[in-house]
């Protein structure tokens, strides 16, 4: 099976971040506000990318904050292979993995998506999942379909997000080699 997400060791308390103009987003606009997932530039004083990434691979990762206020289907994310969300709010939201029960699954694409998509639940089975609490940092393979699923009321999730073009196992290779998984 494919490698899905790991937990990075440590906490990290990130405080104190200014959130910017938007990058992108996923989603749809309702009454003048939007629901989805929104990634905004992002200005923090104390980046874990100086702690968690080495020196010399920091130029092949980018980093945003992502915010998200509704539930999201499982998809796959455009433009990137792997992502190191920081998360600082959770409100108690599964991210779920799924893996293909079809070799021609049903997709769809909403605007801003390019090489991602949006599965059918049907075309999917379950696998693995995972819940974050706030200062917890995971490591994903957005390469491979997930959503994220409120368990109740849902208010808004928000982490910072280390992006990369970078395969899911390269990027773990590097953690594990500083000690972070």
């Amino acid at each position: 099976m494919v490698n899905l997400f790991s937990k990075l060791n440590n906490n990290y308390v990130i405080d104190n971040y200014k959130t910017l103009e938007r990058q992108i987003s996923f989603g749809e606009t309702v009454k003048g506000k939007f629901f989805g997932i929104e990634y905004t530039h992002v200005d923090v004083k104390n980046s874990p990318l100086d702690e968690v990434i080495p020196k010399e691979y920091r130029k092949y990762f980018f980093m945003t904050a992502m915010k998200i206020n509704r539930e999201i289907p499982p998809h796959t994310d455009s433009g990137i292979k792997t992502s190191i969300n920081f998360y600082i709010k959770t409100d108690n939201c599964l991210t779920q993995f799924y893996k293909l029960t079809t070799d021609k699954p049903k997709t769809k694409q909403v605007e801003n998506q390019s090489n991602g998509f949006i599965f059918d639940e049907k075309d999917l089975q379950r696998v693995a999942s995972f819940m974050a609490n706030p200062t917890e940092a995971w490591v994903l393979n957005v390469t491979q379909p997930h959503s994220v699923i409120p368990q109740f009321n849902f208010k808004e999730r928000l982490a910072i997000a280390l992006s990369t073009e970078l395969e899911y196992d390269v990027v773990c290779d590097l953690l594990k080699d500083k000690g972070h998984l």
